[in-house]
């Protein structure tokens, strides 16, 4: 175990977190304010990609914040990196909680509007 993970209070391990497609219309933005509804759920945003996090505890821990299982512990959780973790950084992500937090993210990063596509009228095949 890295000297970081022995001086941190298990952060990694009292969440999880799913990748998000980046959102770019209102129904995306709706959805993100449904998750965010939940308890114990925000979305983050971390180097340009989108997050839904749902904090809950991991039921391997003990009351010390250590793995009980840490020689058999998961490939996720191995792959976790010491050098890289929020531990070091927790400004490095915007984190959005609330309906009105969302909106003051909208406010900042307005959604673009597509411009219409020209249709073209179909050639009749039998002309």
């Amino acid at each position: 175990m890295s000297t970081t993970c022995k001086k941190c209070s298990a952060l990694c391990c009292n969440y999880f977190a799913l990748e998000l497609d980046k959102p770019t219309t209102r129904n995306d933005f709706e959805n993100i304010r449904w998750y965010i509804s939940h308890q114990k759920t925000s979305v983050f945003i971390q180097a340009g990609k989108w997050y839904l996090n749902v904090k809950n505890r991991c039921k391997n821990l003990d009351r010390t914040h250590r793995c009980k299982i840490y020689e058999n512990r998961p490939a996720i959780c191995r792959r976790l990196d010491s050098k890289n973790c929020e531990y070091h950084d927790q400004n490095a992500v915007r984190e959005i909680k609330t309906s009105k937090q969302l909106v003051d993210y909208l406010e900042e990063n307005p959604i673009r509007k597509r411009p219409k596509r020209k249709r073209t009228p179909k050639k009749n095949p039998s002309a």
